[in-house]
Formats: structure tokens, C-alpha cells, sequence
């Protein structure tokens, strides 16, 4: 086992980030755990998405140090960068897919980090991808939708065609972003239970950032509360009531506080 492979998925030391005049990250300290399922809970402007970002290097902090997967990211540049980025997959709330193509082409776009040249139709990504992404369909249970617009999909099946997508680059560590923001409660509840099916299935790192309190203790291992760009609670889920989760946002139901 390299240092690499034996230090935690992520490492997150004293992160600051400011954007003009604006803290987005206040402080932050956080260890992730190979294989744990962390949610970031709070509300929009709290600081999850910009975590996220500085965790995958799209960001460089303004103070403090980041390690993920046993590499500091401080270090890290051009080619380095790219190969660490290959090892993150990532899931967004607004899905990105190109409507006009086909699911399955949309999913074989999760490889193209790791091809030369320019992809032009599915035919164009050699015979074992093209395996890979419908075995990566068939698992998010798509398969029949592969040769399928992506815009002709619900909301909810859009999210499982990104999932696969993110699939495709055989991540050790899974970034969610808000991935089920814009769906409706069925929809969220199918696509998380996928989302940590398969996190058991690959021994995946999960961090999900989410606004929705129930969804957060339902199906979080842990949950890192945040709320003006720093963390103000850090527990797991199974020891985190609702009252208690309302205190990431400032607030409390009217039934806590005459109790107190």
C-alpha cells in the first residue's frame, strides 16, 4: 500500500477563500475517510459548493492547505492536476447533459479525459467503452434508454444517465453538488439510494452537499453542518436529530424553543 492509498480521501486544513470582498470559506478544517459518506448540510451561500470546487482544484484557496487522495493540491499543476481530477468524479444539480445526444454518448463523455483527439458519435469511442458505459446504464437501470435523447428523460433519469457518466472514469471519490435540488421527492429519494448503493458496491468516498434536512439524516453517514462559509457542526447522522440540524441555519421550530 503506497502513503497515497493509506491517507484519507480528502484533508482540509485552516481553508479560507474570499472572492473580493466576500468570505466564502471561513477556517475550514475536515477529514474525509476512505470509503466515508459525508453530507455538507446548510443553506445556499453556506460554503458547500465552494468546498466542493477547492476539493476537486477547481479553486485555490486563500489560506490554509488541501490534501486529497494523499497529494496537496498547492503542488500540483497542468498534467499532475488532470490525473488527480481523473480520480474525482463529479454530479451536479443541473445534470449537464447535451440534450441532442444520445444517453449512452452523453455517458461515454465521462472518458474523454482519459482519449486523444475528438469524439464525433458513439462509434468514434473504441468497443470496450462503449461496454463499459452500458454495463455503467444497466446499473443505474437505463439500459433501455441508451439510444434515447438525453432531453426526452425525466429530471430524475437525467441525474442516474450523470451518475453513470461520472461512472465512467472509475472515481475513488464522488463529489455531489446539490444533485437533487431540482427534483421532486421520489425522484430524490431513487437517485440518493442509488447514489449510496453503488458507494457501497465500489468502496466510494461520498460528499453530497444538500439544503433538505430529512434527506441529510436519512441517508447521510455523517453530516458537516455549514453556514457562512464555516463549519458549525461536524457528526454523524445516526446521533443528529431535525431540532438539532435546524441549528445549522440559525434557526429553530417554534416547539424547541418553548421546550428550552
Amino acid at each position: 500500500m503506497t502513503v497515497s492509498d493509506a491517507a484519507p480521501a480528502v484533508e482540509v486544513h485552516g481553508l479560507s477563500k474570499t472572492f473580493g470582498q466576500v468570505a466564502a470559506l471561513r477556517d475550514v478544517s475536515l477529514t474525509v475517510g476512505r470509503g466515508e459518506i459525508v453530507v455538507l448540510l446548510g443553506l445556499s451561500g453556506s460554503g458547500k459548493t465552494t468546498l466542493l470546487r477547492h476539493i476537486n482544484g477547481l479553486e485555490t484557496p486563500s489560506a490554509g492547505r488541501l490534501t486529497v487522495l494523499g497529494e496537496d493540491l498547492a503542488g500540483l499543476r497542468g498534467r499532475d492536476l488532470r490525473r488527480l481530477r481523473g480520480r474525482i468524479g463529479m454530479v451536479f444539480q443541473q445534470f449537464h447533459l447535451v440534450g441532442r445526444l444520445t444517453v449512452l454518448e452523453n455517458v461515454l463523455t465521462g472518458a474523454l479525459a482519459g482519449l486523444r483527439g475528438p469524439r464525433l458519435g458513439i462509434a468514434s469511442y473504441p468497443r470496450e467503452l462503449r461496454r463499459k458505459a452500458l454495463t455503467h446504464l444497466d446499473r443505474v437501470g437505463l439500459l433501455d434508454k441508451s439510444y434515447q435523447r438525453a432531453d426526452t428523460l425525466s429530471g430524475g433519469q437525467q441525474q442516474r444517465v450523470a451518475i453513470a457518466r461520472a461512472l465512467m472514469q472509475d472515481p475513488e471519490i464522488l463529489l455531489a453538488d446539490e444533485p437533487v435540488a431540482s427534483l421532486d421527492p421520489e425522484s430524490s429519494d431513487q437517485v440518493m439510494a442509488l447514489l449510496r448503493e453503488i458507494a457501497a458496491e465500489r468502496g466510494l468516498t461520498v460528499i453530497c452537499s444538500l439544503h433538505q434536512v430529512e434527506l441529510a439524516l436519512a441517508w447521510g453517514e455523517r453530516v458537516v453542518g455549514m453556514r457562512s462559509g464555516g463549519v458549525v457542526l461536524d457528526t454523524p447522522a445516526a446521533d443528529l436529530t431535525r431540532e438539532a440540524a435546524m441549528r445549522i441555519y440559525g434557526r429553530m421550530t417554534a416547539s424547541l424553543a418553548e421546550a428550552q
